[in-house]
């Protein structure tokens, strides 16, 4: 290298290498892991046992035991944590839930004493206030928040990252930006059919759970996170939830998840758990062309998980509160739950 000083600069950066932007959520995580097994000897992941299966298969395909600590609902404490002993070179994965900066149960000074790697997911905290928890690797999936294609960003605590994607998954991004265009259509202007898009949005899910590592996002959808409004969609929010909040917390047919929202808390959905026929509730509200998902369906990877973490996979269902919709939206919502228990 020429070691002159001054003139106009080359094509060199600065690029922080610290933080990579890649496609979503389980192309973040992966990447993390293979940085983690260059750098570390783990024997084990620690992991909570009501996540995603995208969560999970990734330590599976590096050939990383998974153990899972317990979270379940408490009457008295809401969600809670049972952590047992962290292994001996163990990575340990943390996260919060919807938005809600709400678990309880977990001493975080004393697993990050204790464990080998923290990993972070900040994927439904992203909005809310900084947990503090001085993770070694934290990632975010952006996409779950607003309708990007898919992009999310891995970020590692002290050091670098030494190898960076340089390829695009065009035919994933392609179908994404295909079957959302043909849903506005749809929304906005009636035209087209509603099997047509889903179909095709099942078709690029389909595709990326075959092949989802190493990828970066295209060049649009950074330029559309950059474009972001995060005051209005973080107001926008909050406004929504508190007004399902306020008028759910005393319908005893179902459980808000969390009782409150706290400050700069920014909910990703307002979890319920109802206490009964969790399906024919979702059913009827389907039927009035509400559409609330439910988190998780359970996978092949969710093994041995406690009876108390079972009933949060049969119960809890997701209602919509975000941007697109206001306090007319949010009443339809509560006003069908309340029907449906009257009937």
């Amino acid at each position: 290298m020429i070691k002159e000083i001054g003139s106009e600069f080359w094509d060199d950066g600065p690029v922080r290498r610290d933080k990579v932007y890649l496609l979503c959520g389980r192309t973040a995580l992966e990447y993390i892991i293979c940085d983690i097994v260059k750098h570390y000897k783990v024997n084990s992941v620690l992991l909570p046992s009501y996540c995603c299966h995208t969560m999970i298969e990734p330590f599976y395909r590096h050939n990383i035991p998974v153990r899972f600590y317990d979270i379940y609902f408490d009457e008295t404490n809401g969600l809670s944590a049972k952590v047992p002993e962290v292994q001996e070179k163990e990575i340990f994965y943390y996260m919060t839930y919807f938005g809600f900066n709400q678990l309880r149960g977990i001493d975080l000074q004393k697993v990050k004493k204790n464990c080998t790697v923290l990993i972070e997911d900040r994927t439904h905290s992203w909005m809310s206030e900084n947990t503090g928890c001085g993770a070694d690797y934290s990632y975010i999936s952006y996409r779950k928040w607003t309708g990007f294609d898919a992009i999310a960003l891995a970020s590692k605590e002290r050091g670098t990252f030494s190898e960076f994607p340089k390829a695009v998954h065009a035919e994933y991004s392609r179908m994404r930006r295909q079957a959302s265009s043909m849903k506005r259509r749809y929304i906005y202007s009636d035209t087209g059919k509603k099997q047509s898009f889903l179909e095709l949005f099942g078709k690029a899910e389909e595709l990326l759970e075959m092949d989802y590592a190493g990828y970066q996002p295209t060049s649009e959808t950074m330029a559309a996170l950059l474009k972001l409004d995060i005051t209005y969609i973080a107001k926008t929010r909050r406004r929504n939830a508190r007004f399902l909040i306020d008028a759910l917390k005393n319908v005893p047919e179902i459980q808000l998840m969390f009782q409150k929202m706290e400050d700069k808390e920014v909910p990703l959905f307002v979890p319920i758990l109802v206490r009964k026929d969790r399906e024919k509730l979702r059913k009827y509200l389907i039927d009035n062309s509400i559409y609330c998902p439910i988190h998780w369906p359970q996978s092949i990877y969710h093994k041995g998980l406690s009876d108390r973490t079972e009933g949060l996979y049969e119960r809890e269902l997701s209602l919509v509160c975000d941007q697109r919709y206001d306090l007319d939206d949010m009443e339809r919502i509560i006003k069908h739950i309340k029907n449906y228990y009257k009937r």
